[in-house]
This record gives structure tokens, C-alpha cells and sequence, in this order.
């Protein structure tokens, strides 16, 4: 970055965040909330290729435990829909996963992407701490004791440049974190349909042939999130096509919820797991998907992103003189790497197992899946375990 051809601006932040979106907003405001200044280059979001305008996050207790201490909660609890129950059936097996099992109000609930992007935006404008910019940074330069960012001639400084610009990460790039993907040769398909049968709060999963399906609750009572991982090639561009695909997941599901009607589009997204050296780097953290991203089957993905961010704060607080400090980026790094590559190679090896079609494969399976439906700590260590992406 050439210094000399910028006018430079008398403004300094200890946090410059790099990505809009929900993980973007989420860490404006935990850092706001931490007392430290912030200067936010939060894109707004507009036609996601991703299917996250049709998406509904299943948020973890430590999740919703952060949005109320955010005071984000209010707005969107009634449009939330608590679960409680999980039934989880790979050919004629079935578990059923309780919260109460585990000593715990509820396994998740279940918000709309796009009401927990507003809410969040809707906090920041009331936070005088957080400076927002509408776009990402024109250059960025990583020094010992900063970052100096440029952005239509002027420069901005920072302590620490923290990364939330999602799994095509800018801020990864610059900084010149190494990294690859696994492509599992699926999409993820999401849709809503209204059931004819009210959901009760239950969620449910299939382990099948060609693929995994979840149907989650939504806050209506006869309205469900579908999440359908497969390779197939699933369209719905006609009437015809959402008819058929509505009696293809009334089938698969064995009718579950009733007869089902979907609503809306389908939208479907590419499947890989992406895996970095580092989650930081000179004066640069990375969380959320710039960071990682696992396949969708345990809803982990915003949840582990979380994770990271709790992490992050707790460091903040020990370190609020220079949060960039290199000994507080090298105990995030010590805090986060190990526990998400836990996270995603146990996912990653769940996945290879339930997606293997094999007979003999699948017989093992529900095999283990009886084993584990009878032996209560067994169960409870599920339960946890999706519950807290640890």
C-alpha cells in the first residue's frame, strides 16, 4: 500500500472488521459490548447464491445465551421456534434425543436468517461504538503494532483486523492464511413446506440412500425448514416440480408431518468442508466460515462461528490495553484451532458414515443406533454434543 498517495483521516478503532452478514454484525456488536471502539466494513447483504435468504439457523443455548446478553433476544423471540425433541431414524432405527435427557431447557431454536440479520443491524445503529462502512477495504497492510487499512483515499487504523467475511474470506487472502476444501459432491436444498400435521416443536432427520434430510419447526406450527443434502440434482422450477418434490419428502420423511406443500423457492448451496493452517495471523483473527465450515448435518455452522467469538471476547477482556497483542491472537489460536478440527473431522467422519449406502454399512449403523437409544449416557453425550459444538 503506497501511504504517500492517500490522504490520511485522524480516526483510529481497536477492532476493524472485515464481512457483513450475520457473523459480521454479531462480532460489531460483542466488541461494542466488550468497550472497545469499532470500525466495521459490513457490506449489506443482497441475493445470496448461498440459499441463506431461505435459511432458518438452528441456534445452540451458548448462541441464544449471547443474544440476550447482546439484548438482541427480545426482537426475535416470537418468531422463534423452540426445539426440544430431536427423532433421528436411519432405515428402521430411531433415536429420540430430549433436551431434558441432558439436563437442558432446549436442544436449539430455530430462527430465520433474515430476522437475525435485521435484529443485529438494528442494535448497531443504537451502538455508538461501532462505526459502520457499507463496503469491504480498497488495501490492507498488517505492521508489529497495527493494521493500516485504505479505503476511497483514506486510511484507517487498527489494533486487530478481524475476519468475517465468510469462506471466500478477503481478509484471509491478504493475510496470506493458507488453505483447502473438501468438496463432498452434494448441495444442500432448502425450502419450506406447510404440513398438515403441526410439528410440536420436533425436529427430525432421515439418514437415507441418497442423502440426509432434516425437516426443522418453524415458529408457525404447521410450517417446516427443509435442509436436503445430497448429490442428486433437485429442481422446482414449475408447479409440476414443487408438487412432485412436496410427495417426494412426504415419502422419504414416512409421512411424519402429514402431507406436506412447499412454499416459497428452493434455493441450494455447494457442500464442502474448508480447513485452514491458522485462524490468525500478524495483528488478524479469523472467525465463522473465513475460519471453517463443516457440512450442514449437525447445524453446527453458525454455532461453531459463535464459538470462535465467545473465545474472542473472553480474550478481549483479558487483553482490553492491545487486543491485536501477539500473546492474545496466539491464545486464540491455542483456544479455537484443535477444538474446530475436532469438530470438522468428526464431522467429516460422521458424514462418511451415514452416507455410505453399503447394506452392510447401513446395518451397522442402525445397529448402533438401537445400542445408543438404549444406553441413557450414551444418549446424553449425543445430546450434549449437538448442542455445543465443543
Amino acid at each position: 500500500m503506497n501511504t504517500r498517495q492517500v490522504k490520511t483521516r485522524p480516526w483510529s478503532a481497536q477492532i476493524a472488521i472485515v464481512g457483513g452478514g450475520v457473523m459480521g454484525a454479531m462480532t460489531a456488536l460483542v466488541a461494542a459490548h466488550s468497550g472497545l471502539s469499532v470500525l466495521w466494513f459490513g457490506p449489506k447483504e443482497s441475493g445470496r447464491a448461498d440459499g441463506a435468504d431461505h435459511r432458518n439457523y438452528a441456534l445452540a443455548p451458548s448462541t441464544v445465551g449471547l443474544l440476550r446478553r447482546l439484548g438482541v433476544w427480545p426482537s426475535l423471540e416470537s418468531n422463534s421456534c423452540t426445539v426440544c425433541r430431536m427423532e433421528v431414524f436411519s432405515g428402521s432405527a430411531r433415536i429420540d434425543l430430549s433436551a431434558t435427557d441432558a439436563g437442558s431447557d432446549f436442544l436449539s431454536v430455530m430462527v430465520l436468517h433474515e430476522d437475525l440479520l435485521a435484529a443485529l443491524e438494528s442494535a448497531i445503529r443504537f451502538q455508538p461504538r461501532i462505526e459502520r462502512k457499507t463496503v469491504k477495504p480498497d488495501a490492507i497492510e498488517f505492521l508489529k503494532d497495527h493494521v493500516r487499512l485504505a479505503l476511497d483515499g483514506h486510511i484507517f487504523t487498527a489494533q486487530l483486523a478481524v475476519g468475517a467475511d465468510g469462506a471466500r474470506s478477503w481478509l484471509r487472502q491478504q493475510a496470506k492464511i493458507m488453505w483447502g476444501q473438501k468438496d463432498y459432491g452434494q448441495k444442500a436444498y432448502v425450502t419450506a413446506f406447510e404440513s398438515s400435521q403441526a410439528h410440536g416443536q420436533v425436529a427430525a432427520q432421515w439418514f437415507l440412500p441418497q442423502g440426509i434430510l432434516a425437516l426443522l419447526p418453524l415458529a408457525k406450527p404447521h410450517q417446516l425448514s427443509m435442509v436436503l443434502s445430497t448429490s442428486q440434482n433437485i429442481i422446482a422450477k414449475t408447479e409440476e416440480d414443487r408438487t412432485s418434490l412436496s410427495r417426494q419428502i412426504e415419502s422419504a420423511s414416512g409421512h411424519r408431518f402429514g402431507s406436506l406443500e412447499m412454499l416459497g423457492g428452493l434455493a441450494a448451496a455447494p457442500l464442502k468442508m474448508l480447513v485452514t493452517e491458522a485462524q490468525s495471523s500478524l495483528r488478524t483473527v479469523l472467525l465463522g466460515d473465513a475460519a471453517h465450515t463443516v457440512h450442514p448435518l449437525a447445524g453446527y455452522g453458525l454455532n461453531l462461528g459463535v464459538e470462535d467469538l465467545l473465545a474472542l471476547e473472553a480474550i478481549w477482556l483479558e487483553s482490553p490495553d492491545d487486543v491485536g497483542a501477539q500473546s492474545a491472537i496466539q491464545n486464540y489460536e491455542k483456544r479455537r484451532h484443535h477444538r474446530v478440527r475436532r469438530v470438522q473431522f468428526g464431522l467429516d467422519s460422521l458424514q462418511r458414515l451415514v452416507g455410505d449406502g453399503h447394506p452392510s454399512v447401513q446395518g451397522l449403523r442402525e445397529m448402533g443406533m438401537r445400542f445408543i437409544s438404549r444406553v441413557g449416557p450414551l444418549r446424553q453425550l449425543l445430546i450434549r454434543q449437538a448442542i455445543s459444538p465443543q
